[in-house]
């Protein structure tokens, strides 16, 4: 038998070269990458085929599940291990803060406080303790992405790469197919030699498809055994916590029952801090506003008082002169004099002068008449009545002039000195009044009048 060789048809062997050829793997690959761009554009393949791998779609759809809810798993147990760490921390310093105000109240509130402040400090380290199956949890999790989906992930990966293949065979066989021609023998061997390669790939992807399948399956079942196996030692954890928590809380409301807790007030509706700054800000700029006015109008009030007083004044003194006799007026004097000055009132001036002259002009008729009748010599012994203001008009002895004479003049030059304009007179009365007790014998009749006046009053 060692000299005995095989031989194989020549049909077989040409056929063998041929599968082996360039051009049958540049035509293979020519067809798998049309099928990859149907694929990838998204275009519509024959639904006979899809429908043959309906099955193999669910499986796949199930796998990425997977490994997005796997990886979702990992970060929300990270996430939830910072919050723990978190809630515990904030707990532990609740509770430090109860203790330390209790130590400082000495009723029974204070005791209260600190209970419970131990209380909250004991549930901050017993919340801590969730952490370890919570940690072996994300390990498991972890090891199970890295490991077992990353390995069921290349097998898909491989499937798929099997399944194009196998699809771009059937594009080839069904385009080879439309040019059969069953008497040609050339085209009769390239159609069955399509026809092995789409075979050969359908095996390929049958296997590589069953291995997916498995897979798959087995990958759903280890999670649930993962997930019951770690969640339940989450949950023992976690029941542990909360009844010895539960515990000591319902121990700290058993020893403080019948307390008299506080009545607490809330709030229905808060208002915006800025709403009331503006308020107030609004309040001040009106308090200031009205006090400026306040400032501005009591000067106004104070000059409107003051000149009401003096026009009152001014007016009940008119009054009272103007209602003064004869007889009134030469009592008064000199200060009848001053107070004219010091008005500074022109016509109240002219008014006063006009009723002194009215009354030395009845005087003087009265003289005429009485000397008509008596005789020049009665007009002698009775010394004239003067009115305040006027000149001593008493003649000097060995004149010569008659009374009636003098009186007549007297009214001449008061008439002239009406019709002359008023002229401001300096008020020497102050001065004078300072100087009264120096010189005893001067008029105090003269101040303020001129050279004619004054001698007229030294006559």
């Amino acid at each position: 038998m060692s000299g005995h060789k095989c031989s194989y048809p020549w049909d077989l062997q040409d056929r063998y070269a041929q599968d082996k050829s360039v051009v049958n793997k540049m035509q293979q690959k020519y067809w798998e990458t049309k099928q990859a761009f149907i694929k990838a554009t998204g275009k519509k393949e024959d639904e006979h085929v899809v429908a043959s791998d309906a099955d193999l779609d669910a499986k796949l759809e199930l796998f990425h599940s997977i490994q997005r809810t796997c990886l979702d798993l990992s970060k929300a147990i990270v996430l939830y291990q910072k919050r723990i760490c978190f809630l515990s921390q904030e707990e532990n310093e609740l509770g430090k803060f109860l203790r330390s105000q209790g130590f400082q109240d000495k009723t029974r509130a204070g005791k209260m406080m600190q209970a419970t402040g131990k209380a909250l400090c004991f549930s901050s380290q017993q919340r801590l303790a969730l952490r370890n199956p919570l940690c072996r949890f994300h390990q498991e999790v972890e090891t199970f992405r890295h490991r077992a989906i990353s390995d069921t992930w290349l097998t898909v990966n491989r499937m798929e790469q099997c399944r194009t293949e196998y699809r771009g065979a059937l594009l080839w066989m069904k385009d080879v197919s439309q040019e059969l021609d069953p008497d040609l023998y050339k085209q009769m061997e390239k159609f069955r030699k399509v026809q092995a390669q789409v075979r050969l790939a359908k095996k390929s992807f049958d296997k590589l498809k069953m291995d997916v399948c498995q897979k798959v399956d087995l990958l759903g079942a280890s999670r649930c055994n993962l997930l019951s196996h770690m969640l339940a030692t989450y949950q023992t954890t976690l029941l542990h916590f909360w009844e010895k928590t539960s515990h000591t809380m319902a121990a700290i409301h058993e020893s403080f029952r019948g307390y008299q807790p506080y009545e607490f007030t809330t709030l229905k509706s808060l208002q915006d801090p800025v709403k009331k700054l503006a308020e107030k800000e609004e309040r001040k700029k009106i308090a200031r506003q009205e006090r400026a006015e306040a400032r501005a109008e009591e000067p106004n009030q104070l000059i409107s008082l003051d000149e009401e007083n003096q026009h009152k004044e001014s007016s009940n003194f008119k009054n009272e002169l103007v209602n003064m006799t004869p007889e009134e007026g030469a009592c008064l004097g000199p200060m009848a004099g001053n107070l004219e000055l010091e008005g500074a009132d022109k016509d109240d001036m002219l008014l006063l002068s006009e009723i002194f002259n009215a009354s030395s002009l009845d005087e003087g008729e009265f003289s005429k008449e009485w000397a008509a009748v008596f005789g020049d010599g009665q007009l002698k012994d009775p010394a004239p009545t003067m009115t305040p203001g006027e000149p001593d008009l008493k003649p000097q002895t060995g004149s010569g002039f008659l009374p009636s004479q003098l009186l007549d003049q007297n009214m001449k030059d008061l008439k002239a000195s009406l019709q002359e304009p008023a002229k401001p007179a300096s008020d020497l009365t102050a001065w004078f009044s300072l100087f009264a007790d120096l010189d005893p014998l001067s008029n105090p009749d003269a101040v303020g009048k001129t050279d004619k006046e004054h001698e007229l009053l030294n006559a």
